[in-house]
């Protein structure tokens, strides 16, 4: 008889990358999973003093009605007569006190996972003592914070066969890194390499080269950009040491990958002739990278980086 695990993930938006998480774990016969997405708990102010009371709470650096009311959700949420063998909780700064202590009194094992430097996100620092363990992807986090390591994952590998219309892809928020990003698309103009650049930005602009969009696109729609693409770009932010979902994305669909994250070559699935490393000084790419066959990864390699063994690891189960 398979003894079931019951676990509870917590999270907020993370652009459809913890669907894959969600979706695998609710295949397996042994686990029983509860999940909350932090950002689709239900709020609305049930007047205009409650508006005020919101107003003066912020001030004041006190939950939030809205906090209060997503603590109220999880608890509703999550009462039960057996304690859950494991929760996660990832960005566990967006949950006030009251809710990570219920899930800590709630919860054998309570983990985070910080997809982020966490200098990119200080609350979080406030949260590590709730925690069983705290896993990281990146090694400066965890040779500061004795963290426990964990690269992001390969969440698909399946990618349609289409003609290549774009050399090269990115698709990334507008923030501090967009002047290397137009850098970039000048280098490529000027070296008449075909490619596509888009910025999602609150705000609308026109831009020679950049395509500006104001809404997410969905994973699905990002894939379908990528398959008509051989080289993708990752450009890591300030402040962040740990591989981005790009390279693994760039792994899993065995597409080649421009980066500027400097220990990608420290990884065991990392080959010159698939990753190309540059810098904002230095981003002269030969020719030969973008004309040359992507060169297969040892599976035994490859596997090691796959969700499957992400949820091994990070779930201990089998």
């Amino acid at each position: 008889m398979i003894k079931i695990k019951k676990i509870a993930i917590l999270t907020t938006h993370s652009f459809g990358y913890i669907n894959f998480l969600i979706e695998e774990l609710e295949r397996m016969e042994g686990v029983d999973l509860k999940f909350i997405n932090i950002d689709a708990i239900p709020f609305k102010y049930s007047n205009f003093f409650s508006r005020i009371l919101n107003f003066f709470l912020k001030i004041l650096f006190l939950p939030s009605l809205k906090d209060r009311n997503k603590t109220v959700f999880i608890k509703n949420a999550l009462q039960s007569q057996r304690l859950y063998d494991q929760i996660l909780i990832i960005r566990p700064d967006k949950l006030e006190r009251k809710s990570l202590y219920f899930l800590r009194q709630n919860s054998v094992r309570m983990i985070t996972y910080l997809f982020d430097g966490i200098e990119n996100f200080k609350d979080q620092k406030k949260t590590l003592s709730y925690f069983d363990t705290v896993y990281s992807y990146d090694k400066v986090d965890v040779e500061n914070y004795k963290f426990e390591f964990i690269t992001n994952y390969i969440y698909d590998t399946q990618i349609e066969k289409v003609p290549i219309t774009s050399t090269v892809f990115n698709i990334t928020s507008f923030d501090a890194r967009f002047p290397f990003l137009e850098k970039l698309a000048t280098y490529f103009s000027v070296n008449k390499i075909s490619f596509h650049f888009i910025v999602k930005k609150d705000k609308m602009f026109e831009h020679d080269t950049i395509e500006i969009i104001q809404n997410y696109l969905s994973i699905a729609d990002v894939k379908k950009k990528m398959a008509c693409s051989s080289v993708l770009v990752d450009i890591q932010k300030e402040n962040q040491q740990g591989l981005s979902f790009r390279i693994f994305e760039a792994l899993g669909y065995q597409k080649k990958i421009i980066t500027n994250n400097q220990d990608v070559v420290n990884y065991d699935f990392y080959n010159p002739n698939n990753i190309y490393v540059i810098s904002e000084t230095n981003y002269t790419i030969p020719f030969s990278f973008f004309d040359s066959e992507y060169l297969e990864i040892d599976p035994l390699i490859r596997n090691k980086y796959t969700l499957k063994s992400w949820i091994s690891k990070v779930f201990l189960i089998d």
